[in-house]
């Protein structure tokens, strides 16, 4: 039903929290209907006016979400369900446009619209270690440059991100946290990503999205998307899946939190988000560390592991920290 309405009709949330605001005085607000909405509503280009059922499956929505507070349900067919949205700030929207209706979009149409937001910002980083052998990674673009994870980049030969040209990265100062054990690199790119930096901690048993780029041989550009939960948080890697966060764990090895998430991680994944269904990073995916032959690994209990946002955001606002890497580094992608 909301197949890619967002497309077609990409304020219509927001311009539904600002018809019934009630703030906005000139009618009286039992007076403002579902129906009434959609009869005059017209998009940017003056397309027919939206079917109601829209409008009342996402006001329905919205108040799931704690938005909106129903008046009185429509009944039947006649759509005249009302709807109330309390602002303290009329010029709240014009404010923050861009990440409200990423996060409002986000709320209503779920992991779909985030997964079609987000993977404009998703890059593959192709690099080559003391071997021949190629390996895939993942990055993404956030606040004002790249991610990716720091094995991506250390003790190697060289690297690619696709999409970026060699000569500029190589110029990019490149951050990484304090604690060694950290799996994160910051590339410092200076370009600003809107409506991408909104992040929050992650919740035990909440269902996130994991993009990234897991190793298939021969191919480079196929981006996964999985659903997982939040299961626990402890230590490790993560890779694209769908399920939900298990739990919050402290390796003792290393002292670093962890989240465990209900998603086997896969090589090639690190470096990727963990995006809830509010359309917030929450994570990223890591590198598994070494336990030895007779440990075991995460992925035969299914799990996978990422590294919660709080270590990025301490790695972008100290900036203190800088990746030192051979001269020129950084290499343009050849097929």
């Amino acid at each position: 039903m909301y197949e890619k309405m967002w497309v077609t009709y990409p304020d219509l949330i927001v311009k539904i929290l600002d018809y019934f605001n009630v703030s906005n005085k000139s009618d009286n607000i039992n007076k403002k209907t579902v129906l009434k909405f959609a009869l005059n509503f017209k998009a940017d280009d003056n397309s027919l006016t939206i079917n109601p059922v829209y409008i009342e499956k996402i006001c329905d929505k919205l108040c799931l979400a704690g938005i909106l507070i129903c008046i009185k349900h429509g009944t039947g067919i006649n759509y005249d369900g009302v709807y109330l949205f309390i602002s303290k700030d009329n010029d709240f929207y014009q404010k923050c446009k861009n990440g409200l209706t990423y996060y409002l979009n986000s709320t209503v149409y779920g992991f779909e619209y985030i997964y079609s937001s987000f993977k404009k910002n998703m890059l593959p980083i192709v690099y080559k270690g003391s071997d021949v052998d190629a390996q895939m990674g993942t990055c993404f673009r956030f606040a004002d440059g790249i991610v990716t994870a720091k094995h991506c980049l250390s003790d190697l030969q060289e690297a690619s991100i696709i999409g970026y040209d060699s000569e500029f990265l190589n110029k990019c100062n490149i951050y990484v946290s304090d604690n060694e054990n950290v799996d994160l690199a910051y590339i410092e790119t200076k370009e600003k990503i809107t409506g991408m930096e909104a992040i929050c901690d992650a919740k035990i048993m909440e269902e996130v999205l994991v993009l990234g780029y897991p190793k298939i041989p021969t191919f480079t550009d196929f981006l996964t998307a999985e659903l997982a939960t939040v299961s626990s948080k402890s230590i490790a890697r993560l890779t694209p899946t769908k399920g939900s966060i298990a739990a919050y764990g402290t390796q003792y090895t290393s002292a670093i939190e962890a989240l465990l998430i209900t998603a086997k991680i896969r090589g090639g994944n690190s470096g990727g988000p963990v995006i809830n269904s509010a359309g917030f990073v929450v994570g990223v995916a890591c590198q598994t560390p070494y336990y030895g032959e007779d440990a075991g690994d995460y992925d035969d209990l299914g799990y996978g592991i990422a590294i919660p946002i709080n270590y990025l955001v301490e790695i972008t606002q100290k900036r203190n920290n800088k990746m030192t890497l051979k001269k020129n580094f950084f290499v343009n992608y050849e097929k």
